[in-house]
């Protein structure tokens, strides 16, 4: 795998900290569980844990912003890589800098944390899962895995459906596998609901191999429907831009007064 960095990124403002300094501030037993900083969602879902497989399900562009927002939540809370496999070209470091700039983290050092590989074919997924994964999570110590736009590269018409399904199997066991023996956080994506539906079998096969699903879908213009599939629990929600804030933010940050 290769390791990702975005070279000759500007440091951040006077005043910014270092991961290490934030990781060392908050006790040398990292949490287990990485949440998304935004307080609807969060109260809704309650957080992604360890050893689990959460599937997420998208119509919405929410699914990028979120997984960004983890993505650097982890590697600010917890001081661990994170292992991301990309089978859609779905990262953007600008983004993600801008998060660590709202949060007064160094981005480079925050950047240099995650550990990247873009594959380009099903065949280079099932490579870098299969058969690079564990032993990339072992090199990095990574606490979390992100494997988005999971069934993208298995729908290549140049491939039988019948192989696909199995190399799709092959990449969703060696997933399961490292997820629990590695204890990580992991995180497989899907952008476009429509995907699941190209076969009969996959959608199935995709939300059986999770432990949680959580189902992002377009309501209206302005809501989006938001399902934790297993538990049979939704929300509306009314997605804002990540850099400004909502009402229940200013609320939970304001001192109570006696």
């Amino acid at each position: 795998m290769t390791h990702y960095t975005e070279a000759g990124l500007p440091q951040g403002p006077s005043g910014e900290i270092s991961v290490a300094e934030t990781h060392a501030a908050l006790g040398s037993v990292p949490p287990r569980s990485v949440d998304t900083s935004i307080a609807a969602l969060d109260a809704f879902i309650g957080g992604f844990p360890s050893s689990q497989v959460t599937l997420i399900d998208s119509s919405d562009r929410l699914l990028f912003d979120m997984v960004h927002l983890l993505c650097i939540n982890q590697v600010v809370g917890d001081g661990r890589d994170v292992v991301w496999v990309d089978g859609g070209n779905s990262i953007n470091p600008y983004h993600m800098a801008g998060l660590c700039k709202r949060q007064r983290v160094n981005a480079q050092e925050a950047l240099e944390s995650i550990n990247v590989s873009r594959a380009f074919t099903a065949y280079q997924m099932v490579t870098l899962i299969d058969e690079m994964l564990e032993p990339e999570l072992e090199r990095t110590g990574a606490g979390m895995l992100i494997v988005s736009c999971f069934p993208d590269l298995f729908q290549d018409k140049d491939v039988r459906w019948s192989e696909s399904l199995q190399l799709m199997q092959r990449c969703i066991a060696a997933i399961q596998e490292v997820t629990k023996g590695h204890d990580v956080i992991t995180l497989v994506t899907n952008f476009g609901l429509s995907k699941l539906l190209f076969k009969k079998s996959l959608r199935s096969l995709v939300y059986s191999s999770a432990d949680r699903v959580l189902r992002i879908e377009n309501a209206s213009r302005a809501a989006l429907r938001l399902s934790l599939v297993n538990e049979g629990r939704s929300m509306m929600y009314h997605p804002v831009p990540y850099y400004q804030r909502t009402l229940d933010e200013f609320s939970a940050e304001r001192p109570k007064l006696y």
